[in-house]
């Protein structure tokens, strides 16, 4: 054996940078076209809820048409009922002579020979002296 002469090793280490690799690279843009499909996804259903609330067929439009059309058909019930009664005072006026004689009276102002007819109207007080 001989002394003096050893056996030295040296070791070189060389840093390597995590995720450059291809590999790496692939998984990187995975997750951003996931995010990308989640996003646009995300975007096409809020177009979809706004559409469905505020557009032409959209509920709000829905609703305001539901309620004009119930306006209107209280509205033609009223102006059957109003039908009604103007088609029975025609038939009152045609076959009634009280029923002339009443209108006479309370529309036009008219009296019999030796009534006396005393108008009240409401309205401004006259000044006294």
């Amino acid at each position: 054996m001989q002394s003096g002469n050893m056996l030295s090793f040296e070791v070189k280490v060389e840093p390597q940078v995590v995720g450059t690799g291809a590999n790496e690279r692939g998984r990187g843009d995975a997750h951003l076209r996931r995010r990308a499909a989640t996003l646009a996804s995300l975007i096409a259903l809020i177009a979809l809820v706004v559409a469905a609330l505020f557009g032409d067929r959209g509920m709000l439009h829905l609703i305001a048409q539901k309620e004009r059309a119930e306006a209107l058909a209280r509205e033609i019930e009223d102006l059957r009922t109003e039908n009604r009664r103007l088609a029975s005072d025609i038939v009152a006026l045609k076959h009634d002579p009280g029923a002339i004689e009443r209108l006479a009276r309370e529309q036009l102002g008219l009296a019999r020979p030796g009534e006396t007819v005393f108008l009240i109207r409401e309205g401004a007080a006259s000044e006294g002296p």
